[in-house]
């Protein structure tokens, strides 16, 4: 009785403790992937990158403006040109300047235009690459989420059976103690008690170790204190409904397939670009100022504030530039852009191949899941009435121990085998929720 309290008493433990601890369901355990996960956050941080990309091409239609000033001191030899004069003699002079200039390129090729198209799909595939990545991302959690689910329902399993064998063989040894049996049959009830033991022992590690993954994989301190609420998920076909053609092009891996073949694209026509002339215009406007300059109706040394009116300046004009021969430079690096351009139409055919596997696999993964739960429940079920049976001839003394034993062992086997295909199931209807983008 006293190995009976205690396997209460550890049961009671193992529930007291799971409910003290912070439970997680599936849907907590997707936002804190969204919020914690590392990953996610440098994927983030790219996007902003990208979008600073994208104001860097809108900036370049913005004429540069830049202004300039000087003053210098000078003695001796110098010719001042200002004064339009050679300075001689130990004589210090000092010069001033000051001058705003603009520049814009009005034409190339239409470069501006191709970069910041570049930019935007550079900025989307960021935000795909993303996507892509959350969706890997939520499949191993999935796994890590299910798989934890499954060894703690084992272990609650385990619980129960080590329960089980502990009382069969508390009746065996009270009937050894009547002489009623022999010690075969309390030595197999022991080695029965030892095996429920190991089983249990095996499926709490299992589940530590599960449970330690998703904490690295959300980004959650390993000594925190966590459990996993059992998932209570509609195991039904509703998952198999409304797929079509759309879903596929839902797909982050297609869309990112098809944001490089756009780039590539781009990339044709940017190499184009040194065939165009181009046109950029210039400005600017200025004034100086001489310690030397002299008026010419006086003779006398022009005041600061005469000279910065007298000596002003302003200069704009428009430059042609046009490509004559660069050794076929370009015409080479359009001919790799082209072959490239093919390579990358080959790519995402293949591509949406490979995904529309993939989901299709995920989809007969289900089936086949499905199928395998109803088998394995009524086999569960009649595997239950047999150990039923079997315990009730067993305690009226028409069975064996050896016989009993082993309608506990195949019922317990069954148990463990459902609660693995129930999970699965699950866990393969969720998937294909991911891949098609609806969580």
């Amino acid at each position: 009785m006293s190995k009976n309290l205690l396997l209460i008493l550890l049961f009671f433990c193992f529930t007291q403790s799971m409910q003290a601890q912070t439970k997680l369901t599936l849907d907590q355990c997707l936002e804190l992937l969204q919020s914690q996960n590392e990953d996610i956050r440098q994927a983030n941080i790219n996007i902003l990158l990208a979008e600073v990309d994208v104001k860097d091409a809108k900036n370049a239609y913005i004429p540069t403006l830049s202004f300039g000033a000087g003053h210098s001191y000078n003695l001796g030899l110098a010719f001042d040109q200002v004064a339009g004069q050679l300075i001689t003699g130990n004589k210090w002079s000092n010069s001033a300047n000051a001058s705003i200039s603009t520049r814009a390129t009005l034409f190339q090729g239409f470069a501006l235009k191709n970069k910041l198209k570049q930019s935007l799909i550079g900025l989307e595939s960021k935000e795909v690459q993303k996507n892509r990545l959350e969706q890997s991302l939520k499949l191993e959690l999935l796994s890590k989420y299910f798989e934890a689910a499954a060894n703690k329902s084992l272990h609650e399993t385990s619980l129960k059976q080590l329960q089980f064998a502990q009382q069969q063989l508390d009746q065996e040894q009270t009937k050894f103690q009547l002489e009623t049996n022999t010690l075969v049959d309390v030595a197999q009830a022991e080695s029965q008690v030892a095996s429920s033991e190991l089983t249990r022992i095996v499926n709490m590690t299992s589940y530590t170790n599960s449970v330690v993954a998703l904490k690295q994989l959300l980004g959650l301190s390993l000594t925190d204190s966590l459990s996993i609420e059992n998932p209570n998920l509609e195991l039904s076909n509703q998952v198999l409904l409304h797929q079509n053609q759309a879903v596929f092009m839902l797909d982050p891996t297609i869309k990112l397939a098809e944001l490089s073949l756009k780039q590539s694209e781009l990339n044709l026509k940017y190499a184009k670009g040194p065939y165009y002339p181009t046109v950029s215009f210039s400005g600017g406007y200025g004034t100086n100022y001489s310690s030397e300059r002299k008026d010419y109706l006086t003779g006398d040394y022009m005041p600061f504030f005469n000279q910065l009116n007298q000596n002003r300046n302003l200069n704009f004009g428009l430059s042609l530039s046009v490509p004559v021969f660069d050794a076929f430079k370009t015409k080479n690096n359009i001919h790799r852009l082209k072959l490239d351009l093919e390579n990358k139409q080959s790519e995402l055919h293949k591509t949406k191949v490979e995904r529309e596997k993939v989901l299709t696999l995920a989809v007969q993964e289900y089936y086949k899941s499905a199928k395998e739960y109803q088998v394995l429940q009524v086999q569960n079920a009649a595997l239950e009435k047999n150990y039923n049976a079997m315990k009730e001839r067993y305690d009226i003394g028409v069975t064996t121990a050896m016989e009993y034993n082993k309608a506990l062992l195949d019922y317990n086997v069954a148990e463990a085998n459902v609660i693995k295909a129930k999970y699965t199931l699950m866990y393969n209807g969720e998937v294909i929720k991911v891949l098609r983008g609806e969580k």
